[in-house]
């Protein structure tokens, strides 16, 4: 019982040291962890288990993964493609409904810090030709940036769900596509009741398609990969790495611009996110914290733990991975998981992030928007609860 009262009081200091103090999420995890690992483990061991869990295969692949990610994404905004990309959208569909929806999705599937305030602007002027008030703005940017991020094979956090559930990936997404339909669909009744103007304009501006190539054989191949041909992680590897190469072959970087690309922060958060969350896991293993948490969760039901507590996790650090690292090194530890308990996990915590009111996304948005961000919690609340409500019902089929 000892171990699991320091596991939850640790718990307790990284959730106040990343939300009162706001010390990087990275640090936090890490320091956090290496001081439960200090209380409950043998000394001599540790050294011995901090290298074997970071030259781990599993472990490796997701640092790869992670700085691949965040480099990618520096080099299509390095080299202007994902303007490029966005005006090719903007100017091949035209129809104003559907591009309040998709600019938001496309720019969500690239974690740019700041992202929400590039579809911001876009949002808002089609959302005034449709009618929309500044909290349905809000709620309409914020919410499909990250609809389809819910099931996106390249999303980190999806990636890292897989790593420590040890559950193939086409699994996992198979089950998470229906939620991520009706996630979808939650915002389509605002635009159903708004009447589209016919004096919406659109700049026509050349932008090639070019510009759209490297994301796309970023996410086919990996997804293909991954899921058709069963290679895991390996696959998320070789997809990204085809991204990049088209990016360097298409874009055509500046070496400054390359090496900028490759000197991010986000890589070492990331990592230490990452690796926090396998070293935990390997720690609390060698505990009897999954033998007290399997007692505990008799008498709590199953489905409850695994819905609140991710929830609550991925609401109060408002990161995605961080609430995983923490669900899955923790409670989900000692208990039996089916791949839909995973996605109820996964799925909880990705919800309570996107609601979380310290998430940047709404902060910016509702920022620019001169809004609040309670004036989007009338729909967005309603939305997440439903969400979750399909998850639950899907463990049931």
């Amino acid at each position: 019982m000892e171990q699991l009262i320091v596991l939850i009081g640790i718990l307790i200091a990284i959730i106040a040291a990343i939300v009162i103090f706001r010390i990087n999420i990275g640090i936090s995890l890490f320091l956090g962890t290496l001081f439960f690992g200090l209380m409950t483990q043998p000394l001599h061991n540790l050294p011995g288990m901090l290298f074997s869990i970071f030259t781990n295969k599993t472990t490796v692949l997701l640092l790869i993964i992670s700085i691949e990610i965040v480099f990618f994404v520096n080099l299509y905004s390095a080299t202007k493609m994902i303007d490029a990309a966005q005006s090719y959208i903007m100017t091949r569909i035209r129809k104003p409904k559907i591009i309040a929806v998709t600019i938001p999705s496309f720019l969500g599937l690239l974690p740019i810090a700041g992202g929400a305030l590039l579809s911001a602007p876009f949002v808002d002027k089609i959302s005034n030709e449709l009618g929309l008030n500044k909290g349905e703005k809000v709620f309409i940017n914020v919410w499909y940036r990250h609809t389809l991020l819910f099931a996106y094979p390249l999303n980190d956090a999806l990636i890292l769900t897989v790593a420590l559930a040890s559950i193939k990936f086409s699994d996992l997404i198979l089950v998470l596509l229906p939620s991520m339909l009706i996630m979808f669909a939650c915002g389509l009744p605002l635009f159903m009741k708004k009447k589209e103007h016919t004096a919406t304009k659109f700049i026509e501006q050349h932008s090639s398609g070019m510009s759209l190539i490297p994301f796309l054989l970023a996410v086919i191949v990996a997804t293909i990969l991954s899921v058709a041909f069963n290679m895991g992680l390996y696959g998320i590897v070789l997809g990204n790495m085809v991204g990049i190469i088209g990016v360097l072959l298409i874009g055509k970087p500046k070496g400054t611009s390359i090496l900028r690309s490759l000197i991010d922060k986000r890589m070492l958060t990331i990592a230490l996110v990452l690796y926090s969350a396998m070293l935990l896991r390997g720690f609390i293993v060698n505990t009897n914290v999954p033998t007290l948490i399997n007692t505990l969760s008799l008498t709590f039901p199953q489905l409850i733990i695994e819905m609140l507590l991710p929830f609550f996790f991925g609401y109060m650090l408002a990161s995605i991975s961080g609430a995983i690292a923490l669900s899955f090194a923790t409670f989900a530890v000692g208990t039996a998981l089916t791949v839909h308990n995973v996605a109820l996990i996964y799925g909880s915590a990705f919800i309570g992030y996107t609601v979380s009111p310290f998430h940047l996304c709404l902060v910016f948005t509702a920022e620019y928007l001169k809004s609040n961000i309670t004036s989007a919690y009338k729909y967005m609340l309603p939305a997440a609860a439903i969400t979750i409500i399909s998850l639950i019902v899907l463990t049931f089929v």
